[in-house]
């Protein structure tokens, strides 16, 4: 994992589906004390789509991601990022957390995200109201660790009495070291696998900023393979573009590159692609400036980063 130690990079793995690392059951306990190296807030902008135009709306969430390392070779990644439903349309509140870290042949994975797989904003808001009515709001935990050659995760359903928020990732957290040990499956992985998405990104990232050459526009990688909550996936840049200045957010920012990603399930075949904008020199190298995901053909989400 030594090109991932020279990254410092991170970026969603599951932007609205997903502050202190925390490890599987019987993991080792040392992430949740790494120190933090890096820290980059975001807001979020939403866009809807009810037929055929887009309709905006910015600053109606937040995003934070976190780097720790520990100078002896252990590596953490950390995003949370979710809607405020003081600030969002119909009160959205959809929001999702991962932690990734690895140290030598180790790592663990932690995500935890409100449950959704709306198709039309017409069952997000039946969605909306179900919850309301019934007073239980659905959470999804996935907890993974990876050594040995070998992967075992484990899915957890938590059914919860209050509406909680991306601020309330402590609460949940803690029921979810709470919850018991639940079945866990293990699969065997190919040399060579990225312990998760997080890190496979990071990865990903380092290598286009240091082998691309300006103002180049091409992919020009094979690919970065992971695994994540038990299924094996192939990262890859379809489109990298060098940029001396770019206006995102309202702020003009220096020597960018824009990155076209796709994630593929290697068994089914299914593909997620999304955008992201991160520094190639500087004190933003290898951090994401600007990120866009579309999960669905309604709705989209961009991020843009606030502060360091």
């Amino acid at each position: 994992m030594t090109t991932i130690g020279r990254s410092r990079c991170l970026l969603p793995a599951v932007a609205l589906l997903v502050l202190t690392t925390v490890e599987p059951a019987g993991a080792d306990d040392r992430a949740s004390t790494l120190p933090v190296v890096a820290e980059y807030r975001y807001r979020m902008l939403a866009k809807v789509r009810p037929l055929l135009v887009w309709i905006s709306r910015d600053n109606v969430g937040d995003g934070r991601i976190t780097r720790r390392a520990d100078g002896a070779g252990a590596l953490g990644f950390e995003l949370l990022v979710g809607s405020d439903p003081a600030r969002a349309p119909w009160r959205i509140n959809r929001w999702g957390y991962l932690a990734e870290q690895g140290a030598g042949g180790r790592a663990t994975a932690l995500g935890v995200m409100k449950q959704s797989n709306e198709q039309s904003i017409e069952e997000a808001e039946g969605r909306i109201a179900a919850e309301s009515g019934s007073g239980t709001h659905l959470f999804k935990a996935i907890r993974s660790t990876t050594a040995d050659g070998r992967t075992s995760a484990a899915v957890t359903i938590l059914h919860v009495q209050n509406d909680l928020t991306y601020r309330d990732v402590e609460s949940l957290l803690a029921m979810v070291r709470g919850s018991g040990n639940s079945p866990t499956r293990t699969v065997t992985l190919p040399a060579g696998i990225r312990p998760g998405f997080l890190l496979a990104v990071a990865d990903l990232i380092h290598q286009s900023v240091e082998n691309r050459t300006p103002p180049a526009t091409a992919t020009g990688s094979g690919g970065v393979r992971y695994v994540y909550n038990g299924n094996l996936y192939t990262l890859r840049l379809r489109s990298l573009e060098s940029l001396a200045t770019s206006r995102i957010g309202g702020r003009t920012f220096s020597d960018v590159v824009r990155g076209q990603f796709e994630t593929a399930n290697e068994a089914t075949g299914d593909r997620t692609r999304f955008e992201i904008t991160y520094g190639a020199s500087g004190a933003l190298a290898e951090v994401p400036i600007h990120i866009a995901y579309q999960p669905r053909w309604w709705f989209r989400v961009e991020l843009f980063l606030t502060g360091v």
